[in-house]
C-alpha cells in the first residue's frame, strides 16, 4: 500500500523540482517565488488555493477594474462636459459685458469729441 508523503518529502520534493526546474524555466521562478508560501501552507496543514480559483479571482479582479474604469471615464466626461458648459457661459458673459464696455467707451469719446468741438 502506498502511503501519502510526509510534509517533509512534499516540501522536500517542491524544494527538488523548483531547483531543477531553474530560473530559465516557464514554471521554474513561479516555483521559487512560491515556495515559502507553499512551505508554509503544508506546514499549517492548509492547502494552497487552486491556481484556478486564483485565474478566476484574478479574472474577475480584471473585469471589476474594468467596470470601475469605465465609470471613473464617464464621470471625467461628464465633470469635462459640465466644466465646458460653464465656461461658453462665462465666455458669453464676459463678452457681452465687454461690449457694453466697448460701447459706453465710444460714447464716451464722442461726447468728449462733442464737447472739444463746442
Amino acid at each position: 500500500m502506498n502511503d501519502p508523503p510526509s510534509k517533509a518529502e512534499e516540501i522536500s520534493a517542491i524544494r527538488k523540482l523548483a531547483l531543477m526546474l531553474g530560473p530559465k524555466s516557464y514554471i521554474g521562478p513561479w516555483l521559487t517565488a512560491s515556495l515559502p508560501f507553499l512551505e508554509d501552507s503544508i506546514k499549517s496543514d492548509l492547502s494552497p488555493p487552486l491556481a484556478e480559483d486564483l485565474y478566476q479571482q484574478s479574472a474577475a479582479d480584471r473585469i471589476a477594474a474594468f467596470a470601475v474604469r469605465q465609470e471613473a471615464e464617464k464621470g471625467a466626461r461628464q465633470i469635462l462636459e459640465s466644466a465646458k458648459q460653464k465656461a461658453d457661459v462665462l465666455h458669453q458673459q464676459a463678452t457681452t459685458e465687454a461690449e457694453r464696455i466697448t460701447s459706453r467707451a465710444w460714447q464716451a469719446i464722442r461726447l468728449a469729441v462733442k464737447e472739444l468741438e463746442n
